[in-house]
């Protein structure tokens, strides 16, 4: 399957909305009159801290020296703030109710690992607080001999996926002795993850993402005006 990042995607589908607006947007009151370039570079900051302002001026087509001075516009840093709140919400939608290969789960992590701290932990913690929630429910049912409902299962294999190190170790017992057995799952998770990383390490993971984000960017780098 192809590799997903899920920011890019989401970044792009932003941009295709801004520029076929009739007006512009407003955010907390304030219209928003940016060009494309500007809107995608506000976007493009939830990279910055694990990445440099020069890659993403790079990205977007402009000078560092341009994107400094963006950084400091009211209407630049009120982008900046709601995407983080926006994106954070789509991003635990696109887990829990679709369904993705390991091999996806992987690049999602990996672009996840390269978006600002607060951004990923913006992300990580009400998604981390659902599976918990889910986790206890399926314990308690297994511990008391109850079925355990196939949507609630099918939900639960995503989270060896997508969770962070922190997860349980009763809770990843749980989804390997239970929840694999049940949904006719040949391989855990760990065997396979290991056979992905051979096959594809973060370094080309990225290499690809590098890529993607050029793609969704280009269309608007000649986009001065809005």
């Amino acid at each position: 399957m192809e590799q997903i990042f899920l920011y890019q995607q989401w970044l792009s589908q932003r941009l295709h909305e801004y520029v076929n607006l009739s007006r512009p947007p407003k955010l907390r009151g304030r219209k928003i009159v940016m060009s494309p370039s500007q809107y995608g570079a506000a976007l493009m900051q939830a990279y910055f801290g694990r990445a440099s302002l020069n890659w993403i001026a790079e990205h977007v087509g402009i000078s560092v020296q341009l994107l400094r001075q963006w950084r400091q516009e009211p209407q630049f840093l009120l982008t900046m703030d709601w995407s983080k709140s926006i994106f954070s919400n789509a991003f635990r939608e696109n887990l829990i109710l679709k369904d993705y290969s390991m091999a996806q789960y992987y690049s999602i992590a990996a672009e996840i690992s390269l978006l600002e701290e607060s951004l990923r932990l913006t992300v990580r913690m009400p998604l981390n607080q659902h599976f918990v929630k889910l986790g206890r429910s399926l314990m308690s049912l297994h511990q008391n001999d109850l079925e355990l409902n196939n949507y609630d299962l099918r939900l639960d294999n995503h989270w060896p996926g997508s969770a962070c190190h922190c997860v349980s170790e009763d809770f990843l017992t749980l989804a390997r002795d239970v929840v694999w057995p049940l949904l006719n799952q040949k391989q855990w998770v760990g065997q396979e993850l290991k056979s992905i990383q051979q096959a594809a390490p973060i370094s080309r993971i990225l290499i690809k993402l590098d890529s993607k984000l050029r793609e969704t960017l280009q269309p608007f780098i000649s986009c001065r005006t809005k």
